[in-house]
């Protein structure tokens, strides 16, 4: 039996999100055009699973990207805190009812653990490298997550529908974290 990785991973969640973008374009090309120069298409199926698939590369890659964080800090003889090896596997601590401590999974905010994983995959290959906040991705990765929290935590048949405009800034989030990730890797190349 062959061992499944991170590399698996990432391929199959990277794999998902362009299988979900070709499908929303294909809506889009099939749609009939308005003389006003839009497209009427039956695109919403497709586009929730594409925001779906976007927000689960983007969270698979940052775990995958923080194990490979610790795997290289032992390699480079980095010292890494315990705090940060358990919130990179996002294990937290709390005590039971016996007054024991135990192992809990860890809820991080997701822009927080994103910034984290790069700032620990700098760390591991001593980039000199802080994460920055900003750029148009970022600012677009802000308000996917509201979109993906909005259609993830329906209350109303509207918190489905999802507009091409919104298509596009989930798109514009995943390419920028994809952009970004090129940046830090290379930069340790």
């Amino acid at each position: 039996m062959s061992e499944r990785g991170t590399g698996e991973l990432i391929l199959t969640l990277g794999e998902d999100f362009q299988r979900c973008y070709t499908n929303v374009l294909k809506d889009i090309e099939e749609g009939e055009k308005q003389e006003d120069g839009t497209t009427l298409a039956d695109h919403e199926f497709n586009a929730r699973q594409l925001v779906r698939a976007g927000f689960a590369y983007i969270e698979g890659v940052s775990f995958s990207l923080k194990v490979a964080a610790i795997d290289d800090a032992i390699d480079n003889g980095i010292e890494l805190t315990q705090a940060e090896i358990d919130l990179a596997f996002e294990v937290s601590h709390q005590l039971n009812d016996k007054g024991e401590i135990v192992a809990v999974s860890a809820h991080i905010n997701l822009t927080k653990n994103i910034k984290f994983a790069f700032n620990l995959y700098s760390k591991a290959h001593q980039l000199n490298k802080a994460f920055h906040a900003g750029g148009a991705w970022w600012g677009d990765f802000k308000k996917a997550i509201k979109i993906r929290d909005r259609l993830m935590h329906p209350r109303s048949p509207e918190d489905l529908d999802i507009e091409p405009s919104e298509v596009i800034t989930v798109i514009s989030a995943v390419r920028g974290f994809e952009a970004l990730l090129t940046e830090y890797v290379e930069v340790k190349a």
